[in-house]
């Protein structure tokens, strides 16, 4: 018969995790590519995460649309033989919380897709206007200097005059151009940033599978074969434990 080993599943940040909107996408990357079995203290953080969150969370009103998916749940709780009524209870107030969740965290996400893509638009905007200005003030110092050269006869402050005006303006045009650089990293980063924000985003959650893993880690049911976690024992003999 083969052995199955326990792995470490749990990233070092779970110790900082909360079930909140600011967390939820790694929570739900976490619990949604468990494997089993796991490791029982892992199991048990786990447990004591849903179940501390869960206990804290007041249940929305019941409204048409909330009893809907009350309904669309208890057919995947029956499909899965979740029969204790009190475990059925319990997963579903978690799946609400679940639910909850999901909805701050995609309206939280997704407002920071706009005010990402604003920033965007305004550092386009603002690298076109500086190229604009810069280019402007290379013709006017251009032009200042053709008319340094057609002054007939210049006097002492005909003279200096444009050459004042072309340094000023080539120091402007200079300006406008040395910031370039610093424009084009801005939009690398924030494109960078509007990336890895899509990239968390949870769209849309997998209920079967979430129902599935969470009777499983929480105790609510067991299948044949699938071991939850296994403690490995110095008594000869023992058998694994679910």
């Amino acid at each position: 018969m083969a052995v199955v080993t326990t792995r470490s599943q749990l990233p070092e940040e779970f110790e900082r995790l909360t079930m909140t909107p600011n967390h939820f996408h790694l929570f739900y990357t976490i619990f949604i590519g468990l494997r089993f079995p796991m490791e029982v203290a892992e199991v048990l953080d786990l447990r004591y995460l849903i179940n501390h969150a869960v206990d804290d969370f007041n249940e929305p009103p019941l409204t048409p649309d909330y009893r809907e998916f009350q309904q669309s749940l208890e057919k995947e709780l029956d499909s899965l033989s979740v029969e204790n009524q009190h475990h059925r209870e319990r997963l579903l107030k978690t799946l609400a919380l679940i639910r909850e969740l999901h909805a701050s965290h995609v309206s939280s996400s997704l407002n920071a897709e706009e005010t990402l893509c604003l920033a965007m638009e305004d550092n386009h905007v603002k690298r076109r206007h500086t190229v604009q200005y810069g280019l402007i003030y290379i013709l006017v110092s251009a032009l200042t200097i053709v008319g340094w050269f057609l002054l007939p006869e210049p006097n002492e402050w005909a003279e200096w005059l444009p050459k004042i005006l072309t340094l000023l303006c080539a120091l402007q045009a200079w300006k406008c151009f040395h910031v370039l650089p610093q424009l084009d990293q801005r939009g690398i980063e924030l494109r960078q940033q509007l990336n890895e924000l899509l990239r968390q985003r949870v769209n849309a959650i997998s209920w079967k599978t979430i129902i599935n893993k969470l009777s499983l880690v929480l105790g609510f049911k067991k299948i044949d074969g699938i071991e939850v976690f296994r403690m490995e024992s110095e008594h000869a003999g023992s058998g694994p434990y679910h």
